[in-house]
């Protein structure tokens, strides 16, 4: 029988395993498919988003199998839009790749409807939590979420995630968030869930 999944904090040298675990955890992920259709960009995104922001301010969870990570915000970190130089590269290569300004129109509008939802009073933000395709519903998400949120009941404060696949909906209530909000993003887009969860 295998043991419980261990969960270990990430730090700079575990960058490149980061990303790739994020990139093939969210290759069929309803939002991102809509706003990046081109998975290949992946790698580029996640690479921006855990070097500039996670691994310097961040809660980074993986497990010690390189099979799935978490991203966190705490509290005293507000996520900001990433240096402005990174994301202009991010930019271009992303208008390169589409043929044109639809998927910046569609990044614009997710993240319109993502700001207007955001809670404005202390918490823990989980961002993105993937498991890599190939080793999903073998609960390691379930452990990643766990270890988290054990840091927000530790700490006494709240959590709070959006979530873009209705199939994972249900992990969270489990783990005791509460949809505060759903709503569909762009025309004929993905729906989104805005959960929160109290602290136990």
């Amino acid at each position: 029988m295998e043991h419980p999944p261990t969960i270990q904090i990430a730090n700079d040298t575990d960058l490149g395993i980061l990303v790739d675990i994020l990139s093939d955890s969210f290759s069929t992920d309803p939002m991102f498919n809509w706003v990046f259709p081109q998975t290949e960009l992946y790698p580029h995104f996640f690479h921006l988003l855990v070097k500039k922001v996670y691994l310097p301010h961040g809660i980074v969870h993986m497990d010690e199998r390189d099979r799935a990570a978490a991203l966190w915000l705490p509290p005293a970190e507000r996520l900001e839009v990433a240096p402005r130089l990174g994301l202009l590269r991010f930019g271009i290569r992303l208008v390169g790749k589409t043929g044109g300004l639809r998927a910046l129109s569609r990044l614009y509008r997710q993240g319109r409807v993502f700001e207007k939802h955001y809670p404005r009073e202390p918490h823990y933000y989980l961002q993105f939590i993937g498991c890599r395709s190939a080793d999903q519903g073998q609960g390691i998400g379930a452990a990643l979420l766990k270890d988290g949120l054990a840091i927000c009941d530790n700490r006494g404060m709240p959590a709070y995630l959006e979530c873009s696949n209705h199939r994972n909906v249900p992990l969270y209530q489990r783990h005791g968030f509460q949809i505060k909000a759903q709503q569909v993003v762009g025309k004929n887009g993905p729906m989104a869930w805005f959960m929160w969860r109290d602290p136990r």
